[in-house]
């Protein structure tokens, strides 16, 4: 269910350390005061006041590692911009009290739940039709799909299935690998891509089988399972699947797809938006849909993970690497020309992405802004290196000398 009330994630924050801290840019035509709309977004109220919308928790002088339950705000409420040590601080105008908003039932959107949507983008679609990262153990160990209706073995919307084991109650994503990720300049085998087809949720049973196992088959068998007769002679252990009817799919979803359990933390849309808390250098390795460029709002993989020090909600900018090109000595003395000269072209950054679902060595990032397509092999860094001469795929030698006595 899905409500009109919005929230804004107002206590947004970074807790990131000086070296990487980006300095805060208020906009000349920042409002003084700000009323709340419905559909307004993080990132839309944000960019009224900064040029980076993503240092939001900046300007409200929050910690992000403090905060466990966003505060709230509804369309009709005011912000208002103040100076506290000289510093521009955004918070509430508490004069106007909390307006009364009528609820009205929605279809329920993935991003519902946790406030005010981060961006406005459709979740559902870009959740369920692009490939995400999954851990390979994950998914050695997640339940899978074993039947359906009338022997099929593709599945959509409504069809009752079953899975190969007994789960939780509640709602499960459906998914199939996608393919394998190694790193472009190691080879290392980095993490696995999935796609998601689909969403299920369990259906509740009566189990009178096991209900029925005598006190010498309970010893025996796992708690899960009981025996059926094959013939008159023999008996097997067996085990109940567990039924579920598939409530949205995006794509096929086929007998042997895998089952993933939907809690707040695989929701890849609750997120509060921060810069990276440490220096990153990472490169894109996958664009959706195995296409070699991406614009805005499109999934890109990159090869940072949270042993890279990145986590859900890191923002981290598309870098065109620097290149360099043979300088024409054409116009330097006859001497010169003898020396082969580069000239080095910097680093440029063209665009934003921000990091919403992270394994060990891997993320799938969306980007939110892009000036010209990026590319399979584009750089990934910390905001703010630009027109940088970034070292990348030469090893740069510092001259030495000693001195000789």
């Amino acid at each position: 269910m899905h409500k009109h009330i919005i929230t804004l994630l107002c206590a947004l924050s970074m807790a990131i350390s000086a070296p990487v801290m980006a300095k805060l840019k208020l906009r000349p035509d920042a409002p003084a005061q700000y009323v709340v709309k419905s559909g307004d977004t993080l990132w839309s109220i944000s960019g009224k006041y900064l040029y980076s919308p993503w240092q939001w928790p900046q300007l409200w002088g929050s910690n992000r590692a403090q905060i466990q339950n966003p505060q709230k705000i509804y369309p009709g409420q005011v912000l208002s911009l103040r100076y506290v040590n000289g510093q521009p601080r955004l918070g509430f105008d508490n004069s106007g009290g909390i307006p009364t908003i009528k609820l009205q039932p929605q279809i329920r959107n993935l991003s519902s739940g946790y406030g005010i949507s981060t961006i406005d983008v459709d979740f559902f679609r870009m959740f369920m039709q692009h490939p995400q990262v999954i851990s390979k153990e994950q998914t050695r160990e997640a339940p899978r799909l074993i039947a359906g209706p009338d022997n099929r073995v593709i599945y959509s919307t409504g069809d009752r299935i079953y899975a190969d084991r007994q789960l939780e109650p509640g709602r499960y994503l459906i998914y199939r690998i996608e393919q394998n990720i190694t790193d472009p300049d190691t080879h290392k085998y980095l993490g696995q891509l999935v796609r998601f087809s689909g969403e299920a949720a369990t259906l509740a049973g009566q189990n009178t089988a096991l209900a029925e196992r005598s006190p010498k088959d309970v010893a025996s068998l796992p708690e899960d399972e009981y025996y059926t007769r094959k013939t008159p002679l023999i008996k097997v252990p067996t085990r109940t699947a567990q039924p579920l009817v598939i409530t949205n799919s995006a794509s096929e979803i086929n007998k042997g797809d895998y089952l993933l359990k939907i809690t707040d933390e695989h929701d890849p849309f609750q997120m509060m938006p921060h810069g990276p808390t440490t220096q990153i250098k990472g490169k894109i390795v996958s664009v959706m849909d195995g296409i070699q460029e991406a614009g805005p709002y499109q999934t890109i993989t990159l090869n940072l993970g949270t042993n890279d020090g990145v986590d859900k909600g890191t923002v981290v900018s598309l870098y065109k690497k620097s290149r360099q090109l043979k300088a024409d000595l054409s116009n330097e003395p006859k001497k010169s020309r003898s020396v082969v000269k580069y000239l080095s072209i910097p680093a440029e950054e063209v665009g934003l992405a921000l990091i919403y679902r992270v394994s060990d060595n891997l993320s799938s990032a969306l980007i939110i802004n892009a000036s010209q397509a990026v590319q399979i092999g584009d750089l990934v860094m910390n905001p703010g290196h630009d027109l940088d001469d970034v070292t990348q795929d030469s090893t740069y030698l510092i001259n030495s000398f000693k001195e000789i006595h």
